[in-house]
């Protein structure tokens, strides 16, 4: 018998391999033809959100309009529950933005207020039993840039005051007086809530209108000499009692006074400018480097 006959007509392997490679891409476009029909699918799927549609954005505590704002589908895998939905457009307008809005960016709930933010808001809480006094004073000489709103100070007054000159002194006549410079603690501990640049201007209403600018504006007007000087202090705005008012204003009328001022520790105190720490960095940064 003849076996090399037998041998021809085994499998050949060969072709069982070619057999698996074709069944591979069969597998494959059978795959590739289900995701793209289920991406497909999800393409279709979409949800109408609102988001920005203005050049240069929307500036912080701006009032929002239609013209601003247009609507825009999403896949609905991408969409979450703090954006703002197409169907919610006659709610949006005519409220406030919280902070600068950037072109094309997708509008969130957490970016719209209802009601425009107050100007010095901290005079809104402030107790009834307590005043605010302006100080005018040298800021190189009480703390340079260190001291800040919501900073804690200690202040004491320096004035002349006569006294007699003829206590245990047999040669000064009776009724004799001379000046003399006496010094007193004026406030233990009270807190700056505030400060006026040269121009009498809150300066932590400056750097909340900077922080209204785009972030490219906003730094071009923070690098300007304008700018640095708008946050230079002249004078403090103090939270008091009334009993530290009426003292202070005692004082105040006496000759060649002179207040000290130092600045007591941050352990207890809530610093305004330290809820702008980025902002607050970039001006120390520019300061230093025009310096």
């Amino acid at each position: 018998m003849d076996l090399s006959t037998v041998k021809s007509v085994s499998p050949n392997k060969k072709l069982f391999k070619k057999i698996l490679a074709l069944l591979f891409s069969i597998a494959v476009i059978v795959a590739s033809f289900i995701v793209l029909n289920n991406a497909n699918e999800a393409a279709k799927d979409t949800v109408e959100v609102l988001k920005v549609n203005q050049t240069g954005g929307i500036q912080a505590y701006a009032v929002i309009t239609e013209k601003q704002i247009k609507k825009y589908s999403i896949i609905r895998k991408e969409y979450t529950e703090d954006m703002v939905l197409a169907e919610d457009l006659s709610s949006v307008t005519n409220q406030y933005s919280k902070y600068y809005l950037r072109d094309g960016g997708i509008l969130y709930k957490d970016q719209l207020m209802e009601e425009k933010p107050l100007q010095n808001e901290w005079l809104y809480e402030l107790g009834e039993e307590h005043e605010v006094l302006t100080l005018p004073y040298n800021f190189l000489e009480a703390g340079g840039d260190i001291l800040m709103p919501g900073d804690r100070v200690r202040i004491r007054v320096s004035y002349e005051q006569e006294v007699s000159d003829s206590a245990g002194n047999p040669n000064v006549s009776y009724g004799s007086t001379k000046t003399q410079m006496k010094t007193e603690v004026l406030f233990d501990s009270i807190e700056v809530r505030d400060m006026l640049n040269s121009s009498s201007h809150s300066i932590y209403e400056v750097y909340k209108e900077v922080l209204k600018l785009s972030e490219d504006k906003r730094q071009e007007v923070m690098k300007s000499n304008d700018f640095l000087k708008s946050i230079q202090p002249r004078s403090l705005l103090l939270e008091g009692t009334r009993e530290q008012i009426d003292k202070f204003a005692k004082f105040n009328g006496y000759d060649g006074k002179k207040y000290l001022i130092t600045i007591l520790s941050r352990k207890n105190s809530q610093v305004i400018l330290d809820q702008l720490p980025t902002l607050q960095r970039e001006v120390e940064s520019w300061i230093k480097t025009k310096d």
